[in-house]
């Protein structure tokens, strides 16, 4: 074989490569995902006005002889129902980016509980709303089976933070009559970012058609900016017969017993807040940390 035909074929092969190594597409995926808790921490502070006697992170019980059982709770409210689309970009056979866009369903989680002969309340928290993940993708490029990991971070984007609270207090109204509160409070968040990542594999079932499916952590940690009570209903039951309470509405609430800011650092007064206006309060973070399995289908285009 001539030096020509063999330099010839070396230089068709490294085309050939190169090629491969800047082929370009644009690509679009969908999937749902399922995902539990991870990073477990103790639950915030919940009731800052004292309406349920639940201390912070706690399942409380105390008997009718006087014996406690003191059961402590902790865990994240990142466990729950996913759904994705991303949209993404492959700057050659190997690396690309995306941006995806995610709506989070979370479970429902007991923050703090306490049972006693003469009181039963809970607190029941689960997130609600949209997050979104810029991030890089890495990938050998095969053709069939093709894993693939990403790497990137979590934003807040839309959404709240809601706290159900309930307190069932016997012949707190009187022999034979209780009384029953219902109050729920939705908390907004500060512009956070988290840290997100994934490992899975796309297996192509058409021309530009591919099912994928991936275990995705999370590490999320998301700061509260303001609170406020919503919903906040006192009932009295007697017998079968039940009645709002005058004057324990919402609408009796002052505003610093409805509405809440955290702040890192603040100032008061002997005096306590003033009720006109929001009440200031440590800031809290909610921990909405977890790793789960997402499945779905991924549309590429320029192929």
């Amino acid at each position: 074989m001539s030096k020509f035909i063999r330099l010839s074929i070396i230089g068709s092969l490294l085309l050939m490569g190169s090629s491969a190594a800047i082929a370009q597409e644009f690509y679009v995926r969908g999937g749902v995902g399922l995902h539990g808790e991870s990073g477990k921490t103790e639950y915030n502070n919940a009731d800052p006005n004292g309406l349920t006697n639940i201390q912070q992170s706690t399942d409380v019980t105390i008997n009718a002889d006087g014996t406690t059982r003191v059961k402590s709770l902790n865990g994240t409210l990142g466990s729950g129902f996913k759904a994705n689309i991303t949209g993404g970009y492959m700057f050659n056979k190997y690396v690309g980016a995306e941006i995806g866009f995610n709506y989070f369903d979370g479970d429902k989680k007991t923050i703090g509980k306490l049972s006693t002969p003469e009181i039963n309340s809970s607190a029941v928290a689960y997130l609600r709303g949209l997050d979104i993940m810029p991030a890089i993708l890495i990938t050998p490029g095969f053709d069939k089976l093709n894993p693939y990991a990403r790497i990137g971070a979590l934003l807040t984007g839309a959404g709240k933070l809601t706290i159900e609270s309930d307190v069932f207090a016997k012949d707190a109204a009187g022999p034979g009559t209780d009384v029953k509160v219902q109050a729920l409070t939705e908390v907004t968040a500060k512009f956070s970012v988290g840290f997100a990542g994934a490992v899975g594999a796309t297996y192509p079932i058409g021309k530009n058609l591919s099912v994928f499916g991936e275990i995705e952590f999370k590490n999320f940690s998301i700061k509260s900016k303001s609170a406020e009570i919503k919903e906040y209903v006192t009932t009295g039951i007697n017998g079968s017969n039940t009645f709002l309470i005058p004057g324990q509405q919402l609408a009796d609430l002052p505003q610093s017993e409805k509405n809440f800011e955290f702040s890192d650092e603040y100032s008061g007064t002997v005096q306590g807040d003033d009720p006109n206006k929001p009440r200031t309060i440590p800031t809290q973070f909610v921990n909405a940390s977890g790793v789960g399995v997402n499945v779905g289908i991924r549309y590429s285009f320029g192929k």
